[in-house]
Parts: C-alpha cells; sequence; structure tokens
C-alpha cells in the first residue's frame, strides 16, 4: 500500500511539473518569447537563422522566454523543455535550450540546457561563461534579443565543430569574424548584382522572378559562417526530433 501511495505521489509531482512548463509550440517554432522581450521582427530574424543552423548541421537551439518559473529552478524548467519538446534529433541528442526570464520586480534568470550529444562540445564552464561574458551584460542594459542573438553565434560555433574552446580573446574573435561575414556578404551581393544587370529581363540568374522582383535565394550568413539557403519562401522549422538531456548546462542571475 506504501509503495502505491508513494509511486502515485511521485506521478502527481511530474504531473504537476509538466503542467507548468510551456506546452510544444505548434506551428512548431526554434523561438518562443513567451515573454514579450523581442519585437516580432528580431523574432523573425533570430527564427531564421536558428532554422538555417538546423537545414545545415541537424543541430537544433530552442529560445524560450517565459514572464515566471513557477516556483521551479531555471535548470530544472528548461531541461523539461528540453525533453518534453523534444528539441533536437533522436539519433544525436543534439538540442539546446535557452531560457531567459526576464527581470522585473523580481531577478533575472537564464538558463542554456545542453543536450546529451552536445555535452562534449559545450561543457558547462562554455555555457557558465557564455551567461556571464555575453548574456547577462546585455540583459543589465535590458537588451534582450542581443544577450540571446550573441550567445547563439558562439553556441552554433561550438556545436558545428567550427572552434572546440572558448579561448580569453574568442568573444572579441568572434567580432573579427563578423567583420569577415559582412566582407563575405559584400562579394556576395556585388556578385548577385553583377549577374542581374547582365541578365537583364531574363528568368535565369542566381534569383527567382516573382511579381516582376528579383528574390535572392542564396545562403544566410552570420559571424563569418554560412548557413542554409533555398527559398525566400518557405523553408520553415520542420519539428523538433525527439532529443533527449541529462542536466547539462549552466545558469545566472542578474
Amino acid at each position: 500500500m506504501m509503495k502505491r501511495a508513494l509511486t502515485f505521489i511521485a506521478a502527481l509531482a511530474f504531473a504537476v511539473a509538466a503542467f507548468a512548463i510551456p506546452s510544444r509550440p505548434s506551428p512548431a517554432r526554434l523561438v518562443n518569447d513567451l515573454a514579450g522581450t523581442f519585437t516580432s521582427r528580431q523574432a523573425e530574424e533570430l527564427e531564421r537563422v536558428l532554422v538555417a543552423f538546423d537545414d545545415s548541421t541537424s543541430n537544433q537551439i530552442a529560445v524560450v522566454t517565459v514572464k515566471d518559473l513557477e516556483g521551479y529552478e531555471p535548470a530544472e524548467y528548461a531541461t523539461r523543455i528540453g525533453l518534453e519538446w523534444g528539441v533536437g534529433s533522436e539519433k544525436f541528442d543534439n538540442g539546446i535550450v535557452i531560457l531567459v526570464k526576464p527581470k522585473d520586480n523580481t531577478a533575472g534568470k537564464v538558463f542554456i540546457a545542453i543536450g546529451y550529444g552536445l555535452e562534449g562540445a559545450i561543457p558547462d564552464a562554455y555555457a557558465k561563461r557564455i551567461i556571464n561574458e555575453v548574456m547577462i551584460p546585455h540583459f543589465r542594459n535590458d537588451d534582450y534579443y542581443g544577450g540571446v542573438s550573441e550567445a547563439c553565434k558562439v553556441l552554433m560555433r561550438l556545436a558545428s565543430g567550427e572552434i572546440s574552446e572558448l579561448r580569453e580573446d574568442e568573444f572579441d574573435a568572434d567580432d573579427a569574424g563578423a567583420i569577415a561575414g559582412a566582407v563575405v556578404t559584400l562579394i556576395i551581393l556585388i556578385f548577385v548584382f553583377v549577374l542581374i544587370t547582365q541578365n537583364g529581363g531574363d528568368n535565369t540568374g542566381s534569383g527567382s522572378h516573382r511579381g516582376g522582383r528579383t528574390i535572392y535565394t542564396g545562403p544566410i550568413i552570420t559571424s563569418g559562417r554560412i548557413y542554409g539557403g533555398g527559398s525566400s519562401f518557405g523553408g520553415g522549422f520542420g519539428g523538433f526530433g525527439g532529443g533527449s538531456f541529462g542536466g547539462g548546462g549552466a545558469g545566472g542571475s542578474w
């Protein structure tokens, strides 16, 4: 009888915890700004970058902002989102959840939960540095988009193997990477402009023509790295893949 009672209590506690976690978004999205911290344009831009990263590497980064943690610790809340939503692929467990509870009359909280498959590439110490050195400085100035966006850039480089360690100058080096990316972008735009000029009114070239407008269908470029591609119409997030989490990651407050 006692064993059954304990089992029932455990199941009830799990159900209560699950109830506090936001339901998996439908339609599926990687950026879920439930606290309303981003503008619609910022959310859409971040979504495009993360979808392109998912398409090109299969690694998934889910960004979730909430107004209240419902009494739960950020680590538990973020890990539960990763598990219940299935962030990352079932085969590789390569998901990341960035959870942000903005500062209001209570302290701001942030946690980066790392899926099993990425714990080697992004150890807890790296997640902690990203929070302390990249995110919280932005958050203290109420720049939530800047903090999350910059964190995603570093996490993408680590998850994709572009960098394997965070050096003391890594975040400065990221600025250099952004400059390099801008140069590459400029070269591509010049190339596209030349093609459009040469082709004139033809329907051939690197773009597609719709309603008399030429739509560039090249890749998305961020921090000096090229992610994704495909048409400007469509190519949205295909959904979470059933990834698993074991509690890896780090958090912080401000």
